[in-house]
């Protein structure tokens, strides 16, 4: 059964004198007792370790230093081995084949040949790098996010176009990324956008392409949650729109940033509101659509940022179980999501006086606004057409909805970076590494890259979606060690339900005061720089600069 750890006063002392009084000092023998005197110095970089959570149960602890002989790819290292039931069962000189890895945790900067091979499954510890004094204090306040994509690369994070992959918080749970660009006409026939890593995160990029439609005078192509692309001409008009506050026709009518969103309820996170829409029915067909731009407000963040405090100096471990157990994956994956839900739309139903249930949007981010569509078909006589959305309270910001005739589904063409410059200088390996699908690019703060790709036809009004593929993983706060609650966490996993109205008062105390903090302690591309070199990852062994 999981429960908080309790610390002995006289093992604290026996820890703090150890720290002082000698350079090196040796892990007990006891799994829990060396894991806690690795986070439990005054500083989490007193000592290096790396820890290695092997897909058998195992783990090993290497300290001091490693090394990782590419040819046999072996890593190898002094340090303590302990089974599945966490019983010391060696010491002394540990050779680990990297295949059998599930997840390693460091408290130190990863050095060539390890980079690239080790970084794409290692959680960093304790690196609070260019952190704000507030960041500290309030630390679910930080900065953090996924890839973040820019049209135009002098552009800061209030003007992001696209959030790659925002739910691929571990390698296991990887995917591709479809996000709706906008139109765009390029006499050269040349396109191009701007990658960044904007937060102590490392992101494990398999692939970036990008989608492109030629459009005719007045056509538009929208994507659907299931990635499907429909042709579209002729939007009717907005006539009423309404939520609890009144009417928001000012604020969904037009694409202009000014975004409807409320805050949470005070008693419950899971709460619900609606919204209603009524459009004039227009055009000349009865297979219609509801256009949405959306994204979320910082509350997935700060959940995000809640569950791995609760996982404390156990971090590294859970997330082995992720890796490892489908039934810690679908807990992941699911639970506090699904209790939060989508954003529902429903269509009125005038035959039977009814509200029918369309589909949902859902995409996790609070950086990059999502243009999605939901087709459906209506009654062509009607002369008004009538929705209804369904969201959590506090959870959502809403840019512009309207209603557009579909002419027919069609498939965009995929188009490979044809260069990729890092930081202004072009990088054919990294390019290489992104179209090659057992390759990562692995993107370290601080990161920026630009993706060039060559358009089919010159002089021609392109509809652009960006698609990218990967994962991430958030690097763990020092600060975030001491939140450590395990049955906070089962009960956010197990009890999604009675944990969003037990964490509601806790929430409202940041709910406000992060907004700002969030956005103001992201990482300057231009000035920062966790490390000069970049990192290739192969996934059969491999290729790291």
């Amino acid at each position: 059964m999981l429960c908080n750890k309790i610390w002995n006063p006289i093992f604290v002392l026996l820890v703090l004198l150890s720290l002082n009084s000698c350079r090196v000092h040796h892990f007990r023998n006891n799994y829990k007792d060396a894991n806690q005197l690795m986070h439990g110095s005054a500083s989490l970089q007193t000592k290096p370790y790396l820890k290695a959570h092997l897909k058998n149960g195992d783990i090993c602890i290497l300290r001091d230093s490693w090394g990782l002989d590419t040819v046999s790819d072996r890593l190898t290292g002094i340090g303590e081995r302990y089974d599945f039931n966490r019983r010391r069962v060696s010491e002394g000189e540990i050779s680990i084949v990297v295949d059998s890895v599930a997840i390693f945790e460091t408290n130190t900067k990863l050095k060539n040949p390890e980079a690239g091979r080790i970084a794409a499954l290692t959680i960093l510890a304790g690196l609070d790098l260019a952190l704000t004094a507030y960041c500290i204090t309030v630390p679910k306040a930080c900065f953090g996010s996924c890839p973040t994509f820019y049209m135009d690369g002098h552009d800061d994070f209030h003007h992001a176009d696209a959030e790659g992959f925002s739910n691929a918080i571990s390698p296991s749970m990887e995917y591709a990324d479809v996000d709706a660009l906008d139109k765009y006409q390029s006499e050269h026939g040349a396109f191009s956008i701007t990658m960044k890593n904007e937060a102590l995160e490392t992101h494990c990029v398999n692939d970036v392409k990008l989608l492109a439609y030629p459009l005719k005078k007045g056509e538009r192509v929208y994507q659907s949650p299931t990635n499907d692309f429909y042709l579209c001409d002729t939007n009717c008009t907005l006539k009423h729109a309404t939520a609890d506050e009144g009417s928001i026709m000012n604020l969904l009518n037009t694409e202009d940033g000014k975004e409807r969103f409320s805050l949470a309820d005070e008693n419950n996170l899971s709460s619900k509101e609606e919204i209603f829409l009524t459009f004039v029915n227009q055009g000349n067909t009865n297979q219609k659509g509801l256009i949405l731009n959306f994204r979320q407000t910082l509350m997935t963040t700060y959940f995000i940022y809640s569950a791995i405090g609760y996982m404390g100096d156990e971090v590294s471990d859970i997330f082995a179980k992720v890796e490892t157990s489908d039934g810690t994956l679908e807990k992941i994956k699911g639970g506090l999501k699904d209790e939060l839900g989508k954003v529902d739309i429903y269509l009125w139903n005038v035959e039977e006086a009814v509200w029918d249930l369309l589909d949902g949007f859902y995409e996790t981010g609070p950086i990059a606004p999502n243009r999605q569509f939901i087709p459906f078909q209506v009654n062509s006589a009607g002369s008004e057409i009538k929705l209804k959305i369904v969201l959590n309270k506090g959870l959502w910001r809403l840019d512009y909805a309207s209603v557009s005739n579909v002419i027919g589904k069609v498939n965009p063409v995929e188009i490979a970076p044809s260069a990729l410059y890092e930081k202004g200088k072009y990088n054919p390996i990294t390019c290489n590494a992104v179209n090659d699908p057992d390759q990562y690019l692995i993107s370290m703060p601080g990161c920026e890259y630009r993706f060039d790709f060559e358009l089919p036809e010159l002089d021609t009004e392109y509809e652009l979606f960006l698609c990218s593929k990967g994962y991430y993983l958030e690097w763990m706060r020092e600060h975030w060690i001491k939140d450590k609650d395990l049955l906070k966490l089962k009960q956010m996993l197990d009890n999604p339900e009675r944990y969003l109205k037990s964490e509601a008062a806790n929430y409202k105390m940041y709910e406000i005061q992060m907004e700002e903090e969030f956005w103001n302690s992201k990482i300057n591309t231009e000035t920062f720089s966790f490390d000069e070199n970049y990192y290739i990852h192969n996934r059969n062994r491999g290729a790291d600069k």
